[in-house]
């Protein structure tokens, strides 16, 4: 079975602003440093931190995506676009039964101030774990979006 989420959060951060943050790994390193108890350290296991990084996270108990550790493909980073699309190739949900699990975010600029971020999952999950599918929560998105316009608001703030 083939299926698709989508949610769209909407911050008071500047698109380039937000997409500087988002784009790659900073956005891990970020919410780690934020939300620890839900997200792992990440640890470049091969890459420059571009499209083809691999990024092995040592998820906690509360984790996003599973209680197991995950690996992580960055397949593309579109700067023109703001898209930015993250393979799971190992652990979490896949350790669940999800055959393929790939997020996408596009950041997209509604005013000079203001930016919603379109967030999508792609999966494949055999029928008969179909079930499972729920377990795919949308709103650790928008925690997570939310989370990091805060972390930017407050940034801006101290540099003033």
């Amino acid at each position: 079975m083939k299926g698709q989420m989508v949610v769209e959060t909407t911050v008071k951060v500047a698109a380039e602003e937000f997409w500087d943050a988002y784009r790659d790994i900073k956005r891990v390193r970020i919410l780690h440093e934020l939300l620890g108890e839900m997200v792992g350290e990440p640890r470049v296991e091969h890459g420059d931190g571009g499209v083809g990084t691999i990024v092995s996270i040592a998820n906690p108990q509360e984790a996003f995506w599973g209680k197991s550790d995950t690996k992580e493909l960055y397949r593309m980073i579109d700067d023109e676009k703001r898209i930015t699309e993250v393979e799971f190739i190992e652990g979490g949900l896949k350790d669940l039964g999800f055959d393929y699990l790939l997020t996408r975010a596009e950041i997209i600029e509604k005013d000079p101030q203001t930016t919603i971020v379109k967030s999508t999952v792609d999966y494949e999950i055999d029928d008969k774990l179909a079930h499972k599918v729920s377990l795919i929560k949308m709103e650790y998105f928008q925690t997570a979006i939310e989370a990091i316009a805060k972390y930017l608001n407050t940034e801006r703030k101290a540099d003033a």
